[in-house]
């Protein structure tokens, strides 16, 4: 009777096996393979298809060429450099001693008295002026001062007494000395010598071993 079973058993099993195998295999879609097929499968036309652009691409027109990059403007110096400003020279008035002055240093060759002479006869004196040799000593306009130092000097001075004009021409022995021989004659001097008028400027100055000293209006009226 097992016997019979088993069989019976084998032969089902048979049977079931082979409904089995005669069953076709169902085929699962590769859509990998399929897309790729797609994208193979030549036009009509013959010429392949072109894959289409995506929206960035189709939005940038070729050939664009990037904007070009503005040079960026020079650094400006924090510090700008200060211009100097230049100082003004001062202008010497052009006053009636101012301008002897300047006649005394550009005519000082010679003696004291040649030089008192050149200048007694310049053209911005308006009165008659004459010149003459001095000796050390009390000179006019220096009150109760004895002026020494010099070696030879010469006055100029108008005929008239009571005009305030008296000018002076010394000669030094050095050169060095003038600067002070120059400040002890202007702290002797006096602008008041007259006793009617008063000089109106004291001017002095030195061209080598020359001096020249001046007490005078600083214009002679017509």
């Amino acid at each position: 009777m097992k016997k019979i079973l088993m069989i019976m058993i084998a032969a089902a099993l048979v049977l079931s096996m082979a409904a089995c195998s005669n069953k076709p295999a169902e085929v699962q879609p590769d859509e990998t393979v399929a897309a790729g097929a797609a994208a193979e499968t030549p036009a009509p036309d013959g010429t392949p298809e072109l894959p289409e652009k995506t929206p960035e691409e189709t939005k940038k027109p070729e050939g664009t060429k990037a904007p070009e990059k503005t040079p960026e403007a020079p650094a400006v110096s924090e510090s700008p450099v200060a211009t100097p400003v230049p100082t003004p020279t001062p202008q010497t008035p052009k006053t009636v001693g101012n301008t002897l002055l300047a006649a005394f240093k550009a005519n000082a060759g010679g003696s004291a008295l040649s030089v008192a002479e050149s200048l007694s006869s310049n053209s911005v004196i308006k009165v008659p002026v004459g010149a003459m040799e001095i000796e050390p000593g009390y000179l006019t306009g220096f009150d109760n001062t004895e002026i020494t130092g010099f070696k030879e000097g010469a006055v100029f001075m108008p005929m008239i007494g009571t005009i305030p004009f008296v000018g002076y021409v010394f000669t030094l022995e050095n050169a060095a000395d003038a600067p002070a021989f120059i400040s002890k004659l202007k702290s002797a001097a006096n602008l008041r010598w007259n006793i009617c008028t008063s000089a109106d400027e004291m001017v002095a100055g030195s061209s080598g071993n020359k001096v020249f000293f001046v007490m005078c209006p600083t214009e002679f009226g017509e």
